[in-house]
Formats: structure tokens, C-alpha cells, sequence
């Protein structure tokens, strides 16, 4: 794993995640000072894909991954896993310092969904029972409802979908929805060392595809249910259609169109667990090499880790400035052209 000695060069980089919802682009938007990414005011997703947006904490300069929920209308879990995955590699092998996790749950949801369960599941997975320590469980929305019946939901989580993280070190916060709260609450991680995650353990130091690690497995084993559902559907679908009698067309049409429907969900599963199958930490290696062989001048550490970062996820326009001041403080000799190399694919 790469390293800097440079105090001006520490770059910390923290993940945000959550359902749909749970505030997460709002939260980081208080951190950044402004509107650096879109947020969602319904429950549709207005995050689609990992964003990566810095801010200044402190004396601490910090990248914060908006990510998108596993509950997203658009985008598979495969797909958001792969996309997590990419990043949380490439970050291990630049020497970014990954400080943990802050996890957001709408203190307004009156029970714990399907959803909710899923993406709580595989944030879980992707941590790890060592890096637990390194995540804050933070309630938002306090505004929606009085503090007694917050307080009740509060001892809910805490006694029973939480207590398992709780019991393992991780951390239980208010986000109250203004930025000195935010500021507060990711404080508690700035001064914590660093974390290696689950998942980068096993991608990185043991090789892993995606669907053997941890949280790919769980992505994979409900995968697997989805395509044995599908599969009995289309099987009980024929063998209606069979039963049926030669003048029942209209039926039969209808069956066939069902049936059509089924294949295409079964097709889309495949496609899904293929994408699980990926060698991510030999890519990656290989996108590293390309990207800094693109570049025309030697750049330094921050803008070399953070160009090959934002080259993965995204960066919004809005914070170029703040990376410029950042890479201008550490190198009066900051060369733009070759900055934005990195950001290509």
C-alpha cells in the first residue's frame, strides 16, 4: 500500500451511506458548504452514482463518497457494489486514509424495511466485524416528528436492528441537520485511526472476486432466490399453458407474455451475477498504471490520489475550485492539464 510523509499531503476520505432518503447528499452538502451534490427532497434517488466531494474539517482535508442506496430505483446492487468496490481499492492502494463510515437512517421510518434491512446488511458486510469501530450510526430527520416518540425509536434501534454494530464499537449520533452538527458528528471519526475494511481486505490483500468477498456473497445469494423464483414462475406459467384447452388463445397469449416477462428478469439476474465475478483488485492495478502514465507531469500525492479517485466515482464541477486550492497550497507548480488526465477513463 502506498504511503506519504508529507503532513500537508494526509488526505482522509470517510463513505456516507443509507437508503434512499435518509439524507446523505444533505449531509454532505453541510459538510462542503454548498450545494456540491444534488439532493432528493421525495424518496427517489437523486444519487445514482458514487460521488466523491471534499471538504475542509478542521485543519483536516477529507473526500466524503456520497453513495447511492441498494434500494436505488435504476441501478442494480451489483452495480452499486462494483462501483463501492472500485473506489474502496483504489483508495487502499493510493494510501488515501479511510477513516469509517457514517450510516443514516430517517428517525421518522416507523419500522424497519425490507430495504432498510438490505442495505443495512451489506454496509455491514462491506465493514466487517474488526472496522465496526470505525462507524457512526446517525439518525437524521428530527424535524419530522417530537423528541418523545424520536427518543422511543431511538431505544428501538439501539435494543434491536443496532445493537449488534453497538455491541462491536460502533458509534450512535443525531444528526440535527445544520453543519455544525455534521461537523461534530464526523469528528468522531477524523480522530479515530485509520480502518481497513472487510472488503478491502479480501479484494486487495487476498485476491477476491467480488462474489467471493463477503458482501458480494450476500448480493449473490439473493440473486440466486430472485433467479429461482423466476425460474418456478416460467416453469408453472408452460405448464399452465399445456393444460389449457386449444381455444383458450386469449389465455394462452397472456401466459406468453408473462412468461416473456420472467425471461427478461431471469436474463438481467445472469447479467448481475456476472458482474459479481469481477477480479477487481487486478483491474484496478491496471486502471492505476494507465491513469498515471496518461499524465504529462509528475503530480503529487493529493492530486494523483484524488484524480485517480474522482476518475473512478464522480466529482461534481461545483468543488474544483476547493481541489485546486488544496493542490496549489501543496505544489505552487500545479499542473491542471495533467490533473484532468486523471479524470478521463
Amino acid at each position: 500500500m502506498a504511503d506519504s510523509n508529507d503532513k500537508d499531503n494526509v488526505l482522509s476520505m470517510i463513505l456516507v451511506m443509507g437508503v434512499t432518503g435518509a439524507g446523505k447528499s444533505y449531509f454532505i452538502n453541510q459538510l462542503a458548504g454548498q450545494d456540491a451534490v444534488q439532493e432528493g427532497h421525495t424518496l427517489n434517488a437523486c444519487t445514482q452514482t458514487c460521488q466523491l466531494v471534499p471538504a475542509e474539517v478542521g485543519d483536516s482535508k477529507v473526500l466524503l463518497m456520497d453513495t447511492p442506496g441498494f434500494d436505488d430505483p435504476v441501478r442494480t446492487d451489483a452495480e452499486i457494489l462494483n462501483e463501492i468496490a472500485d473506489v474502496l481499492a483504489a483508495q487502499y492502494k493510493l494510501g488515501v486514509k479511510l477513516k469509517g463510515i457514517v450510516y443514516l437512517h430517517r428517525i421518522t421510518d416507523i419500522r424497519y424495511t425490507g430495504a432498510s434491512i438490505k442495505t443495512f446488511e451489506i454496509c455491514k458486510k462491506i465493514c466487517g466485524i474488526d472496522a465496526l469501530k470505525n462507524v457512526i450510526l446517525a439518525t437524521t430527520r428530527w424535524d419530522g416528528l417530537n423528541d418523545a416518540l424520536g427518543s422511543d425509536r431511538e431505544h428501538q434501534l439501539r435494543e434491536e436492528f443496532w445493537a449488534y454494530m453497538l455491541g462491536h464499537g460502533s458509534k450512535m449520533s443525531r444528526f440535527h441537520g445544520d453543519r455544525g452538527s455534521a461537523v461534530s458528528l464526523l469528528s468522531q471519526l477524523l480522530s479515530s485511526e485509520p480502518v481497513v475494511l472487510e472488503l478491502q481486505r479480501e479484494l486487495v490483500q487476498e485476491g477476491k472476486t467480488l462474489d467471493q468477498t463477503t458482501a458480494g456473497a450476500y448480493v449473490e445469494h439473493n440473486l440466486d432466490q430472485l433467479k429461482a423464483r423466476y425460474e418456478q414462475q416460467m416453469a408453472d406459467l408452460e405448464h399452465l399453458k399445456q393444460e389449457l384447452q386449444e381455444n383458450d388463445r386469449k389465455m394462452k397469449r397472456q401466459i406468453q407474455k408473462d412468461w416473456e416477462a420472467d425471461q427478461a428478469r431471469l436474463a438481467a439476474v445472469r447479467k448481475e451475477k456476472e458482474q459479481l465475478q469481477r477480479p477487481v483488485s487486478q483491474e484496478i492495478d491496471q486502471q492505476i498504471k494507465q491513469k498515471k502514465s496518461r499524465t504529462r507531469k509528475v503530480l503529487g500525492f493529493l492530486p494523483t490520489a484524488i484524480g485517480i479517485l474522482a476518475g473512478l466515482a464522480g466529482i461534481p464541477t461545483g468543488v474544483l475550485p476547493l481541489l485546486v486550492s488544496w493542490f496549489q497550497d501543496t505544489n505552487s507548480e500545479f499542473d491542471m492539464s495533467s490533473f484532468t488526465d486523471l479524470l478521463a477513463f
